[in-house]
Formats: structure tokens, sequence, C-alpha cells
């Protein structure tokens, strides 16, 4: 009896169990530690295990699913495991040390060792068959154009390999070893739906990087190449069937592509397969999937898994700023400062010090005003969901300070359902103006009676009169041009001050109220100007001595005069009363006029710098008043006549200039104010509310008010549930990317906030015979212009350097690490006629920066196709690169049309490669010149106009484009050839087309917000409409990488053609009649 009670009792103690274990079982499926959002997986080579990228940092997990193993706990972030063949190790990419370096670790786990040392990422794609190698995406060199290339690298460190392929990443080799497929194209990893030419293709060539074949040539994305174990077949990455899914066809190119997954909501993303040919991994979503292809009806099977594992740094972290400033305003009693740190506002004493944290939210706290009084702060925040103004009070007894103030209150002042930005107090303190979208607005101090001023859109800026009866605006119209305009505060018609439709803005008053000053573009360059409010006392002689006289009372006195009733203002004609106050070959921005209406601080980009600089109001006096390059920003004037203002990295600097009688000022550089702010990040929160920021700046501005088609409320939902599984910004930006790809839209992106190169490789100036096996390294040619290029360096094409700084070069030796932090230093480099060293000599030269060797390769790659124009058209022709369409492209460009090739029968104007800007009408406004009229000299020779800096060119043009000419880089082709100036030669442009702007998030990362679609006269989006060229030239990869540009070659031929109708078709130039006279009666 007793023992039946024993086994029921152990039946019941087994039964328990059981059922515990199964509750634990279910509770870990649904636990915290359920992965999601794990990135770049990789299967091992039996099929067994997958490794992937979580948290920042590599895992291992049964391919079944299940607990994941930690390989990796480092602070950094860690992507792109590959196994090794043999399953032993595993490659992957991360930055610990700022750029992506590739790593090797054992798949137990342990210390990591570092094979790459060099300052450009580097991505793992692969290791080589035999497991010796280990193949790598890059950018490293600075060659033009900036395309990605491949390096083997081998396993036990040492000298890495450039495959000689123009253009390749995400490589990986065939199962011998002897093929390597790899990936061309400018795609975007993250964007969904995208059709046109600016997408990503498969490609396949020989081991050696020769004789490549086109494998796939549909016009969506294509990745993720794989090879089946036998090398027969290719599987890949695809939006062939809408949704990326993976494909199959024969690595040959032979036959129609096979679908093998069958995804319809979320796309397959990375995807990689076991050596043995039956298992493929994937992202999908935000979860992994496995898929046996070797069945002959594979389904995907999710892979669930569950990490435990600390964190690799702290959730909260304390940060002391002494710059990272990102906005200030001076208290009117000059007594304190609020400051904004990372979206905190702080008070601080004018002369620096400690600041308090006076918002302390984990919103994005900004634009702070005070109050005329001192005794609040008006600012925007998003701490309700959306940007509104709230208000900073003493906490303490009735009429305190703010500045002295130990508590404080903070309450909402607006309620609207739209961003806000802008806010100023009226002088008297008792109104608030606000934009809401582009439109003004005003309202009591407690946000009643809020009534609209200007009620149409695009308004720029505003600034209350001193007297606070009128309000001068800054406000764009469609043509991109703002004019100012004058209204009274209390509402009215308003009254366009300017009248000069290009550019005018920055408003600034005189205390008094006499004199406006601001920027205008009228002519090339942007300047300084002074508006008269009033019709002058005096006669027209008299207006400068009468604007710049020396006031009564001193600078400190005159902000405290009291009003002297409400201004007048002359309306009549008063876009005449303007005087330009600088006319330096330069660009002004940011002025303030002092109080006194005798001086204008303003920044400028003259002398190859930007500085501060002053200028007396009539313009007869300009001084430069800091070095250094200080760029400076938010400038304001004191009482003391010291001027403030944020410099480059956001500290906060001052500088008092001399303006006695009989002296001048003299630039020095500016003192730095100490301030110390210190605050708590929590970077869950933080991710949040950047994610917020993000999302909700698309939501109001993003040029199309349907957002592609996207449910943008869906979308927030979907990837805000991912932000618990980021433990790192460069994973954030990636769920962000991922958001953005929904809209299917070009100028989207997020960053900036990377870590930066512990060290900086620098650059020889030399160009590698990558053909020669070494140890030493042969030269093949020196880079024009660059540090061996020197007077004394008799450096030569064909020799070889076997040692730098006494390091014998071997297969050993990693030329990155030799090179790195030496930019300007001296070094020594064994130069020799042979490879063993014989004979050998020591150089010395100073390497530089690979930012100053750029547009060294840059030259290099223009000067090889005017040689090859040259060769080819005899001299006749002319070839001109656009690298950018930016200022300093277009005075290149004219530079070229003048001065080298204005007496050419024809021109190329090249636009490959170029990524955008807006300059296309001004390159336009060159090329449309009809001939008019001939003068005609005594000996009979002729022209069309005189050779000045205006003159059209009027002979034939055909200008080039490809796949990377971006934005305003297709908007000029297409407006090249609907004004009928010549043919187009190259291959499709992306259409990437759309107006945008760089914003910035609480952390200080940049978000790009498209605001302007750009259509044809026929009313086409260029948005996802590429400009076809009249002659259509796809360049092959043998071509390229033996040094032919068929492109080019095709476009001379056109040119040369339309040379020869066109000087048949030329009239002849009537000759004077003989005997005439010049002159008429």
């Amino acid at each position: 009896m007793c023992y039946e009670n024993l086994l029921r009792q152990m039946l019941v103690h087994v039964l328990v169990m059981l059922l515990w274990g199964i509750q634990a079982i279910r509770a870990e499926e649904a636990s915290p530690g359920t992965v999601r959002f794990a990135r770049t997986p990789d299967i091992s080579p039996d099929g067994r295990w997958v490794a992937f990228s979580y948290l920042g940092d590599i895992w291992i997990v049964s391919a079944e699913g299940g607990v994941a193993r930690q390989i990796t706990t480092h602070e950094a972030h860690e992507i792109n495991p590959v196994f090794s063949p043999d399953g032993r190790w595993l490659a992957f990419s991360s930055n610990r040390y700022g750029s992506y370096d590739v790593f090797v670790v054992s798949v137990e786990g342990g210390p990591p060792r570092r094979l790459t040392f060099d300052s450009a990422h580097e991505l793992v794609n692969d290791w080589t068959p035999d497991g010796r190698y280990i193949l790598f995406s890059t950018r490293r060199t600075p060659q033009f154009p900036p395309l990605p290339e491949m390096y083997l690298v081998p396993v036990e460190g040492g000298r890495e390999r450039r495959l000689p392929l123009d253009e390749g990443r995400d490589g990986v080799f065939r199962p011998d070893g002897l093929e390597l497929a790899y990936i061309r194209g400018p795609g975007l990893w993250y964007r969904k739906g995208y059709r046109g030419s600016a997408n990503d293709d498969i490609w396949i060539c020989r081991a050696d990087g020769t004789h490549h074949r086109r494998l796939t040539s549909f016009n969506g994305q294509d990745g993720s190449p794989m090879w089946s174990a036998d090398g027969r077949w290719i599987y890949y990455v695809s939006e062939e069937s809408g949704v990326s899914n993976i494909f199959r066809r024969s690595a040959d190119g032979t036959g129609p592509s096979v679908q093998i997954t069958h995804h319809t909501s979320e796309g397959v993303r990375r995807a990689r397969i076991s050596r043995n040919g039956e298992w493929i991994v994937y992202e999908c979503g935000f979860e992994l999937y496995r898929l046996h292809v070797s069945e002959a009806n594979p389904q995907p099977q999710r892979i669930a898994i569950v990490a435990r594992a600390d964190l690799a740094s702290n959730p909260e972290v304390y940060r002391t700023f002494t710059q990272g400033i990102s906005e200030y305003a001076l208290a009117p009693n000059e007594q304190h400062l609020a400051i904004v740190v990372h979206g905190e506002i702080f008070l601080v004493p004018v002369s620096g010090g400690k600041a308090r944290n006076v918002s302390n939210s984990p919103a994005h706290d900004r634009e702070p005003v005070w109050s005329p009084d001192n005794k609040a702060i008006a600012f925007i925040s998003d701490r309700d969901g959306e940007e509104n103004v709230y208000l900073i009070e003493s906490a303490e007894p009735p009429g305190a300070e703010l500045g002295q103030a130990r508590q404080y209150r903070i309450r909402r002042v607006t309620h609207h359902a739209g961003p806000e930005s802008g806010i100023s107090f009226s002088p008297d303190g008792k109104k608030l103006a606000v934009l809401r979208h582009g439109t003004l607005w005003v309202m009591d101090r407690d946000g009643a009676n809020a009534k609209v001023l200007v009620p149409q859109p695009r308004v720029i800026e505003y600034s209350w009169s001193p007297d606070g009866s009128w309000i001068v605006y800054s406000r764009m119209d469609a043509h991109f041009a703002s004019d100012l305009y004058l209204i009274p505060a209390e509402g009215g018609q308003p009254v366009n001050i300017t009248r000069y439709a290009t550019r005018n803005f920055g408003i600034s008053w005189s205390q008094d109220g006499r004199l406006l000053c601001f920027i205008s573009q009228r002519r090339q360059d942007l300047d300084v100007f002074v508006m008269q409010l009033q019709k002058p006392a005096s006669d027209s002689t008299n207006r400068r001595a009468e604007s710049t006289a020396k006031l009564a009372n001193p600078l400190d006195k005159i902000l405290d005069q009291p009003g002297r009733g409400r201004l007048v203002i002359d309306l009549d004609d008063i876009h005449l009363r303007v005087q330009r106050v600088t006319a330096m070959s330069s660009d002004e921005s940011e002025a303030v006029i002092r109080p006194d209406g005798r001086y204008v601080a303003f920044r400028s980009n003259a002398l190859a710098a930007n500085d501060l600089w002053l200028a007396s109001v009539n313009g007869e006096q300009i001084f430069r008043l800091t070095v250094g390059n200080v760029h400076p920003r938010q400038i304001t004037w004191r009482r003391t006549g010291a001027i403030l203002f944020l410099d480059e990295f956001g500290a906060l600097r001052s500088t008092r200039p001399n303006l006695s009688p009989g002296s001048a000022p003299v630039a020095e550089t500016p003192n730095r104010i100490r301030i110390e702010a210190r605050l708590k990040i929590n970077r869950p929160a933080l991710f949040q509310e950047m994610f917020a920021e993000g999302w909700r700046k698309l939501r109001h501005s993003f040029y199309d008010p349907r957002l592609h088609g996207a449910d943008w409320e869906a979308v927030r939902a979907k990837y805000s549930a991912l932000l618990p599984h980021i433990a790192c910004v460069e994973d954030f930006y990636d769920l962000v990317s991922l958001m953005l790809g929904e809209l299917n839209a070009s100028h989207l992106g997020i960053g900036g906030q990377n870590r930066n190169p512990e060290e900086q490789t620098a650059d020889l100036g030399i160009l590698w015979d990558e053909n020669y096996p070494g140890p030493a390294l042969r030269v093949r040619e020196i880079l024009k212009g660059g540090p061996a290029d020197r007077k004394g360096i008799e450096l030569r094409p064909g020799e070889y350097i076997v040692a730098i700084e006494g390091e014998r070069l071997s297969e050993q030796t990693n030329l990155s690490r030799l090179l790195n932090d030496k930019a300007g230093e001296p070094l020594r480099l064994q130069v020799s006629r042979y490879p063993d060293g014989r004979e050998s000599r020591w150089l010395e030269l100073r390497p530089i920066r690979r930012q100053e060797a750029a547009p060294l390769y840059y030259r290099h790659w223009v000067a090889r196709n005017e040689r090859l124009v040259h060769e080819l058209s005899g001299g006749r022709l002319g070839y001109i690169h656009l690298r950018a369409m930016d200022v300093e492209s277009l005075d290149e460009f004219v530079r070229a049309l003048y001065s080298e090739h204005f007496d050419k029968d024809g021109l190329i104007l090249d636009v490959r490669f170029n990524g955008g800007g807006f300059t296309h009408d001004q390159v336009l406004s060159f090329l449309g010149g009809k001939e008019h009229t001939y003068f005609v000299s005594r000996d009979g020779q002729y022209g069309t106009v005189l050779r000045s800096y205006d003159r059209k060119w009027t002979k034939p043009v055909v200008v080039m484009c490809n796949n990377r000419s971006f934005s305003d880089a297709e908007i000029f082709p297409n407006a090249f050839r609907e004004l009928g100036l010549g043919k187009l030669v190259g291959v499709p442009t992306g259409g990437l087309v759309i107006g945008t702007v760089n914003e910035r998030l609480i952390d200080g990362s940049f978000f790009r917000v498209p605001r302007l679609g750009v259509y044809t006269p026929q009313g086409i989006n260029m948005e996802k409409a590429g400009v076809v060229p009249d002659i259509v030239v796809e360049p092959h990869p043998d071509d390229l990488q033996a040094g032919r540009d068929p492109q080019l070659t095709r476009a001379v031929e056109v040119l040369k053609q339309e040379v020869r109708d066109f000087f048949a078709k030329r009239k002849p130039v009537p000759l004077p009649v003989p005997g005439a006279s010049e002159s008429r009666p």
C-alpha cells in the first residue's frame, strides 16, 4: 500500500515537472529574448548552423532554431558573418576601430583576429574555396569614378590583392574557384519596387577578373548570387515577381529564370547557400528563414531564435558636452544664454560655466527664444507627438527672472496638428508669432486668439520691427525666388519691399527701425544689402553720411531706449532705397546689423575660408574678424560691442572688434566660451524619438502628399515595433532605411553619427601594376600632381618599391598599416629597377590624405578622356566633364569652355557619374546661343560676338549621361534635348529626381526630406522616369577593364557627323559691299 502511494506521488511529480517544462518552453518562445531583426545571415557548409548579426554582435544558432550562442561581445557594430569552407571559422566585418575591417573568429568563440587595417570600410563577401583567402568589398582607392572594388586578404594576414575589375561587390566564388559571381550597379538594398537603370544586376567573370558575362538584365533589383554545389546554377534574390523572392537560373545564362520562393507581403533580402548546395538561409521581413532547395518543392521554414545576453554597452549613458550646441539665445538682459544640446534646453551664464537643464525630456526641444522681460522662454517641442509651442517659466515666486530660478514649470501653448517653427515674442512680450507649415500666425502669449497673418505658404523667415508694429518676412515663390514683404503686425495687405525676384533673406533691423539689413543675390554672388525704411531728410549726396553718422548714445544705451511711438515706414519707392554693403567675389550670409546701425557683422567664404567679417553700413570699410575657417552661425551683437556666434563644431565663441577711431580690427582666433552641459541619454528612448521625428517629417513634408501610395500609419506601426531589437545606431539607420524604402523614392537617407576611423590611410599618388604578383610593388603610373610627382623624386613607371621605412615588402606586409596616419609626414621608399632590389636607391616623399588625392585621380580620368577625344577627332573636338551640378564644377566648365575649347568645331559635355546639384540653367545658358550677327574686320576676318565671359557656344554639342547621372544631372540632359540643343549618348539615367533638403534629428543625424517634384513640359514626373539617350551604348566590363570607353568613342562619331551637318548648312557670311561707306549721312 505504501509502495502504491509512493508510485502515485512519483507519477504526479513527473507530470508536474513535464508541465513545468512545457510551460518553460512556451515561455521561452514568448520571452523578451525572442529575436527579431536578425541580420546578414550565413549558413554553415553542412547546413546545420546559421550565423547572424543581432544587437550589433555575431551569433550562431541551430538551423532548426532555438537558443542562440553569442560569438562576439563588443560595443562596435559587427555584420556579414561568413563560414569558412571547413565550417570552423567565421569571417565578419566590424567597426571596432572606426571603419569596418575584416576579422576572423572561431565558431566556438574567443578573441577575433583583425586582418585589414585600412580606414575605408571593408565588408566580407566570401572565402576562396580552399579557405586561404577572404573576399571583401570596399571603396578604398579614391579613384574616379568612385565605384566599389573587391580585394582578397590572406586568412593569416598580410598583403591584400585587388581583383582587376572596374566595379564589383558582393562577390561569391564558384565551388571549384574558377569563376566569381558578383554585383554591378548603384542599386539601394532597402528600396522596394524600383524599376530603372540605377538597379543592381548579377555578372559572372573568371576568378582572375576577366571574361565577364551578364547573368541578369531585369530592370529591378537583383542580388545575393549563390552557386549550386555543382556550379551549374545560380540562385539569387530578385523583384521579378513584384516582391523580392529567390530565383534560379542556369549559370551559363541560358533558359528562363525559375521562381523558388513565393513571398507576397514581405520580400527576401540577403540570402546565402550552404556549400553542400542543400540549404539557403535568408532574411524576409524581420525574420530568418531557411529553404531546403534540394527538395522538389521546397517550402520556407521560419527559424525561431531566442537570444539571451547582456548588452555590450549601457542603455543609459551620461555625457558632458562642451560643444555640439545646435542653437542658442541671449537673454535680453544679457546675463544668461539658453542653449540647445542634444535636444535639451540648458541655461548658462553668458560668461560660460556649468549649464542647467531646464527642459528635461526625451523629446526634441529646440528654438528657444526669451521673453522681453527675461521671465520665460518659448520653444518648440514634440513631447506630445507634434511640434508645438511650449513655455518655460519660473516655478518660484511670481516676478522671478528665469535665469535666477531653480524650479521651472513647462506648459503647452499651442495644440496644432502640424509642424510649427520659427517662434518669437513681439517686442512688448504680449504676442507670439509662429510659422505653421510655411504660413505665418500671430497669437496671444498664452496661445489664445490665434490668427493667420500670412496665409500664403513658403514663408522662410520673419522679423518684428523694434516697436512691434510691423513684420518683415521672406517668402519664396514657385520659381525659387524669395522677396521681402512688409505687413502690419495687426494684419493688412503685405507690400513687396525688395521687388527683385532672385533671393532675398536674412532679415535684421537696426534698433531705431530705420535700416533693414538682408542678404540678396543680385549678381552671381550673395551679398549684404541695407534698405532705408524712411526717405532721407537730406539730399542724395548726404545719404551715406547720414546713415553712418555717429549716434549720440553709446551702444549699451541704444538697446534700452524706450519706444518713440509707432514706426513710420515710407513705402514710396522703398525698393530703390537699397545699397550694397559688400561687393566681394564671395558669398555672404548670416548678416546682422549692429543695433546702432553703423556696422554689419556677417559670414563670408572669401579668401577660401568661412569666417566672420565686419563692414560699415555704407560698405566703405570691410574687415575680416576671425581666422581658422570657423564657419560662424547665429551671429549676435552684445551691448559691449562683442559678437557671439557658434562655430562649425557647435562651440560658442566671442570676439570684440576694436572700432576705436584711427584703428582697425585685426583678424584673430575668436575666444571660446567654456560651457559644460551634462545630460543623461537613454538610448532606447533616443531611438524612439529619432524614429518618430523622421517619420513625422516625411508625413508632413514629402513632396507627394499621397506618399507614393504608402500607408504611412501602417508603416510606422510596422517598423517601430522593431525598435526594442536595436542596440546600436548602425542597425537603427538600417531599420529607418527599410522604412524609407517603402516610399520607393530617391533622395532619402539617414546617417551622420557613425564611428570615425581611428587611423587615416594616406595615399602615395602611385598607380600599381595589379598583375604583378610581388613581393615588391611595381609602379604602373605616377599620378600627376601627387606626392610622387615632385621635383627631385625621380620615380618612373616600371620600377619597383621593395621597402617602406626600412620594412622589406613581402606577402606578410599590409600596405595600409605602413601608410596609416602618414599624410604629410616624410616617408622613405626603397626603389629599384629590379624586383629583387638590386641597385636600389632611397626616395623620400610626403603622402597625402585621400581627400586630397581624390581630385588628382579625377583629373587623371578626365585627362585620359581628353586624350581620346583629341586622338579620335584630330584635335577638332573638345571634351568637358561636369563632376557635379555645383558652383565649383560650373566654374571649371566655364574656364575650360573659354580657355581650351571655344575654337573647336564641336563639344562633348559629359555628365556621367555626376551626382547632381542645381546649376542646369547656368550651364544651359552657355550652350543655347544662336548666330544672329556677324562682325567683319577690314581684313575679312569675321566672328559672331566679342569673346567675353557671356559669349555663347553656337556650334554642335553632344551630351553624355549614364545610370549614375543623378538628379540635376538628369534634369540637364532632358532640358538639353527639350531645347533642341543636340543629341544624348550613353545609357538611360536612373530617374532619381526630387528636390530635397537635409534636416537634423535630435542627435545631429542628417535626415533627407524630398520636398519638390520635378516634371517635364509634358507633365511627366522625372522621379522614376529616367532620361533615355538618343544613342544608347551599353559599356561592357571587358572594355572598361582594358581602358576602352565605347560610349565616349560613339559620342565622338556622333559629334563628327553633327559637325559636318552644321558646317554644311551654315550660311556663308555676307561680305561688305565694295566701296560702301561705313557711315550714313
